[in-house]
């Protein structure tokens, strides 16, 4: 049984996985999307939205906080 694929496999993978891990991926990916004319530079802008809407609440499920000081007499 040839399994010369099988362990190609396998170690394209161990390498991947290496080059992921110690940060080395994301520039040769960067740099193969530049080549191809496929790269976008990532969005740095930190979006705050322009105001908060808490979330909807039925006024059945709102907890009263005076039941909570109560002790159990």
């Amino acid at each position: 049984m040839n399994l010369t694929w099988f362990y190609l496999h396998c170690f394209a993978v161990v390498v991947i996985l290496w080059a992921d891990v110690t940060d080395r991926l994301e520039p040769v990916f960067n740099a193969f999307e530049q080549k191809m004319g496929l790269y976008t530079p990532t969005d740095t802008l930190d979006y705050t939205p322009p105001y908060y809407i808490p979330p909807m609440q039925e006024e059945e499920s709102v907890i009263d906080s005076t039941f909570a000081n109560k002790e159990n007499k």
